[in-house]
């Protein structure tokens, strides 16, 4: 009975102190200092520390406000280990208020008091766009609603964050799903960012300002709004009644001011395009009437000039089989382009319907290039093991080939990271990117995570099903499957194989003829290709000069591989870099011309005959393989596109994303070997897609290149070929002057 007593006794001094653990506002005002209650873990853009290192955020200003109107300063007392202990420590008198992006519980309203809301939002959820879009492949009238409920199940992880109502509310809503709760808001965002959570439970107003900063993530991520609401509240003492009706008289004051607070730190702008990315009743105008129709007529004329003053011009200097039709003038392909961005920018309302002809055209070109690719690969890699040394010469050539490979990436990857050309985009341009890639349909994803990094390309090379690689457009696995077709031939009855070898010979002829067919209609598929990515540009002008930027670097890769190739070449072959670019100048010039490496095979041999410093038979052999596959400078320029965009989107990359970028466009390179252009652009979609950014995208930075620079190229392309042969060679020969050439 004593016991009893003693505990009863305890339990008495405890409730007598408990019930004066709280400040009336008249001792607030004598101490001088409001105590505000926060969680130490910060949750932007409520509470954060800002580039100076000082507290900021939407409860700091309103904290310091409601202190400023009691006449006292406001001090930030950030000890608790999570939102669910802030009730306790406010019992024990540690601080006056909550202040904290506290949400309204039951539970908690059972603890202490809590006003009315200051802000009131709504649950959302961020789910994985693959994964909702397969939950509605099933049912394509499915409403999110219905969507919502085929997440409640054991499959599906759903993050939150620990130690909030957040949590219990998620385990509430999705009972059979797996919830899992981090322990703050930085390692929510860190693991939203490296794009490994299928969904992401919380309240709008911070998915939405982390979403207006990690814009890149839209392409990732669709946000939904649940109906529920989620009430933003102020906590305070039991025991504190008075504080209590001060603040809520306060909350409904003309003298609140969380609305300007809050639009300090969101930008409801740009949150709104979240949802509504495309506002067609503000559409911007790159010219107005009338001028837009007369710069329209003017720019038709000038372009029919000139393309008519150059067919004269190839009509005088070529035979009449050597001439291309109109429509495959160089000029006739730049005009195409200007005429697409023109229009595009200054006529949108034709957009809509013209841009899918653009789609119809690339579409085509998938449709006649894959069985292309696959016949090249095969019958190269065929050609290649037949020879009779062919497993020492398959390792030297491609022990060489992937050197150069790693050298053309790096370059690549030092150019874009020096000269930076995708940064400093505003968040405006680059959420306008993101909103035109999400009109595209949704692309499978490779994982990217540490692990799954080693395995991407084996698990993207070996597909279970050659049909799906081609119907889905898997050039890795296609290139894959033509190599190992090629060895299966090779070891077959010599009959059989010749046989076999007509028939892919026959299937690539027949597909080059209709792939050639696209090119009279080139320059109407790159015109409406154009057409919808004006608007991106004219609406800021920053991603106008991030794309000469874009191609200054394009230009610096061929600098760079044009004297590398030079140098190197003369070094190789005892010459002066004069003399070197002498003995190459005809097949040189003649690639530059026609942009056919295959068109150049027989002048490049001859070039060799003619030289002793190239006059031997391995060199001869292999000079045409070199014209065909050796091609580091494309490396450099896929890494450098890739980057760009990464940059353009303000994504954030890792060391495990560069290598990956590096070793990807290596094998994307491999994979554009003998593919006719421009569907050999389209291998840099293995590079892209893991990033989860469209290749049509990706495709149009590469052709301004393709159409202006790339002659340049080919002058790099030449001069590392022969530079390169140089290694090849059976035995050294007797130098000669070749002056005489």
């Amino acid at each position: 009975m004593k016991r009893i007593g003693v505990v009863l006794l305890f339990a008495l001094l405890c409730a007598i102190i408990y019930a004066r653990e709280f400040r009336s506002i008249e001792e607030i005002r004598k101490s001088g200092v409001l105590r505000i209650l926060q969680t130490e873990d910060y949750w932007y853009p409520f509470y954060y520390l800002d580039s100076d290192g000082n507290l900021s955020g939407i409860d700091i200003e309103l904290g310091r406000h409601i202190a400023s109107q009691l006449g006292v300063e406001a001090e930030f007392i950030r000890t608790a280990s999570g939102h669910e202990t802030l009730a306790e420590n406010l019992r024990t008198g540690e601080g006056d208020i909550i202040l904290s992006y506290y949400s309204y519980s039951p539970r908690r309203a059972s603890q202490i008091f809590l006003s009315r809301a200051y802000l009131t939002e709504r649950l959302s959820v961020l789910v994985n766009t693959q994964l909702f879009e397969e939950i509605k492949k099933n049912d394509p009238e499915m409403s999110v609603e219905e969507a919502f409920e085929t997440l409640n199940r054991p499959v599906v992880s759903i993050m939150t964050v620990a130690d909030t109502v957040y949590e219990s509310l998620a385990e509430q809503y999705f009972p059979n799903a797996r919830v899992t709760a981090v322990d703050s808001t930085e390692e929510a965002s860190r693991r939203l960012v490296q794009r490994t959570e299928e969904a992401f439970f919380l309240n709008n107003l911070w998915t939405e300002s982390f979403l207006v900063r990690n814009t890149s993530l839209l392409l990732h991520y669709s946000l939904y709004l649940l109906p529920n609401e989620d009430q933003i509240v102020i906590g305070v003492s039991q025991n504190n009644p008075e504080l209590l009706e001060w603040i809520n008289r306060f909350l409904s004051s003309e003298y609140n001011r969380t609305k300007e607070f809050v639009s300090k730190y969101i930008d409801f702008d740009l949150v709104s395009k979240l949802y509504d990315p495309v506002d067609k009743k503000e559409e911007i105008l790159l010219v107005g009437d009338p001028y837009r129709w007369i710069i329209l007529a003017l720019l038709i004329v000038f372009s029919i000039v000139v393309v008519h003053n150059s067919q004269n011009k190839l009509r005088r200097n070529n035979s009449p089989e050597n001439i291309p039709h109109w429509l495959l003038n160089i000029w006739t392909i730049l005009f195409s382009m200007v005429l697409g961005f023109y229009v595009g920018g200054a006529f949108p309302e034709i957009i809509d319907f013209l841009s899918p002809i653009g789609t119809l055209f690339f579409n085509y070109l998938l449709f006649c290039g894959l069985p292309i690719l696959f016949c090249v690969v095969t019958l190269n890699f065929l050609k290649l093991i037949e020879r009779s040394d062919g497993a020492r010469f398959i390792k030297r050539f491609a022990m060489v080939i992937i050197f150069f490979f790693v050298i053309g990436a790096a370059i690549g990857l030092l150019t874009a990271l020096v000269l930076k050309p995708g940064v400093g985009i505003p968040t405006e341009a680059q959420e306008a990117l993101v909103s035109s890639m999400r009109e595209t349909d949704p692309y499978e994803e490779v994982d990217l995570s540490a692990g799954s990094i080693i395995w991407a390309l084996p698990s993207n090379m070996i597909g279970n099903s050659v049909v799906k690689a081609f119907s889905e457009n898997r050039t890795l696995t296609i290139v894959f499957f033509s190599i190992i077709f090629a060895f299966a031939v090779r070891y077959i009855q010599s009959s059989k194989r010749t046989g076999i070898v007509n028939s892919v010979e026959t299937i690539n002829d027949a597909f080059l003829f209709l792939f050639r067919l696209s090119y009279y209609v080139l320059p109407i598929g790159i015109f409406s290709l154009m057409l919808g990515q004006a608007s991106i540009f004219i609406r800021d002008t920053e991603v106008l000069i991030a794309l000469v930027m874009l191609i200054v670097c394009e230009i610096v890769c061929f600098i760079i591989w044009f004297f590398i190739g030079t140098f190197l070449g003369a070094r190789k072959a005892s010459l002066s870099p004069k003399k070197y670019l002498g003995v190459i100048k005809k097949p040189m010039m003649l690639l530059f011309a026609l942009l056919s490496s295959v068109a150049v095979i027989p002048e490049a041999v001859k070039t060799c005959e003619k030289s002793e410093n190239f006059n031997d038979e391995n060199q001869k052999g292999v000079i045409p393989l070199l014209l065909v596959m050796f091609q580091p400078q494309t490396v450099s320029l896929f890494v450098v596109v890739a980057i760009f965009n990464m940059q353009l989107l303000g994504k954030s990359l890792n060391a495990g994303d560069y290598l990956y970028i590096m070793f990807s466009s290596i094998i994307a390179v491999f994979a554009s070997i003998g593919v006719p252009s421009p569907l050999d652009l389209f291998t840099i979609s293995m590079v892209v897609l893991p990033f989860n950014i469209p290749p049509a995208q990706v495709i149009f930075f590469l052709l301004p290149w393709m159409y202006t620079g790339r002659r340049l190229d080919t002058l790099a392309m030449v001069t590392n070929d022969f530079a390169v042969v140089q290694f090849f060679r059976k035995k050294q020969t007797k130098t000669s002057d070749y002056e005489a050439l």
